[in-house]
């Protein structure tokens, strides 16, 4: 399994900005987008994100370049200036219909952007999150195209007010999270499962936290994970999410895990596969089966 791209903020990024043709790019990512644009394409947007230089460790800095993320009709590229005279600037394709998830952090100022395909080739982009404006129509539409011709039928279920007037009752930041930057907006929830955080105990006397507090979102289009990454006793700021669209995900089964258990979903692609692990609390497990053995694909399905 492929390592995942774990971001560690250490200043807020630049705002992203975007521009309405290839022209207007800077002349760093000018020549490489035109290169990297087919005759089969079509531009929906493009997004610019500014270099910067960024504290690696105490001692060290770093300068991470210009960077635009093009979004076309079926896919996006990831075009990055060269970090120095005598590299070229590196172009990254990912198509829609390939991605296995997408992973986007909003905590506080700090955005990060991660989406890898079923080649494991990954894209990873950090922005200022009062920018993600500038973004979020653009990523929606990449979603849709990722999920769409794969969504399932909507069986019978409540409506959308319903199941997140029920989230709202357990968090109304992650019913917000998800209403706001979660679901796509002609997609169908079916239902969730909202896990608080996990916490065991360290030599026995002191307070460990084994698992931070998750939600479990599952849709006609995709399985969506909504979770932070609290440091801290305190509730974290902001949310992080992981889309996965329904087609990519191979199976889902539950292993134990302690005194709880793990909902394991595993995601195969081209060159290999990727597995998320969710800690979860009995109840929550059984919880979630029910969903997934009335909403699931046909072919997956969790063993509780």
């Amino acid at each position: 399994m492929k390592k995942e791209y774990q971001p560690r903020p250490s200043q807020t990024p630049p705002i992203p900005y975007s521009v309405s043709t290839l022209n207007d790019l800077p002349p760093k990512l000018h020549q490489a987008a035109l290169q990297a644009i087919e005759p089969t394409d079509k531009l929906r947007s493009i997004c610019v994100f500014p270099g910067r230089t960024r504290l690696k460790t105490w001692y060290r800095s770093e300068y991470a370049p210009e960077q635009a993320l093009l979004f076309t009709n079926n896919g996006i590229h990831d075009i990055q200036a060269p970090a120095s005279p005598h590299q070229d600037a590196r172009n990254i394709f990912l198509r829609a219909t390939d991605l296995l998830y997408v992973r986007l952090h909003l905590q506080l100022m700090y955005g990060c952007l991660e989406l890898v395909d079923d080649r494991l080739s990954r894209s990873v982009v950090e922005f200022d999150a009062t920018g993600f404006d500038i973004l979020q129509g653009s990523l929606q539409d990449l979603l849709g195209a990722a999920c769409g011709g794969n969504s399932v039928s909507t069986p019978q279920s409540p409506p959308l007010k319903t199941i997140l007037s029920e989230l709202e009752k357990q968090s109304f930041k992650f019913k917000n999270g998800l209403y706001l930057y979660g679901l796509l907006p002609d997609e169908h929830l079916f239902g969730f499962v909202f896990q608080p955080s996990i916490w065991g105990r360290r030599w026995h006397l002191f307070p460990l936290r084994e698992a931070d507090t998750t939600l479990l979102a599952l849709t006609d289009k995709q399985f969506i994970v909504v979770e932070e990454q609290s440091q801290s006793r305190f509730p974290a700021y902001g949310w992080i999410f992981t889309f996965c669209p329904r087609r990519a995900i191979d199976k889902i089964e539950v292993t134990p895990n302690g005194q709880w258990q793990d909902i394991r979903v595993e995601m195969k692609g081209k060159a290999g596969g990727i597995d998320r692990r969710i800690l979860l609390e009995p109840e929550n497990v059984l919880a979630w089966g029910e969903l997934w053995s009335r909403f699931g694909d046909p072919g997956p399905a969790a063993s509780t």
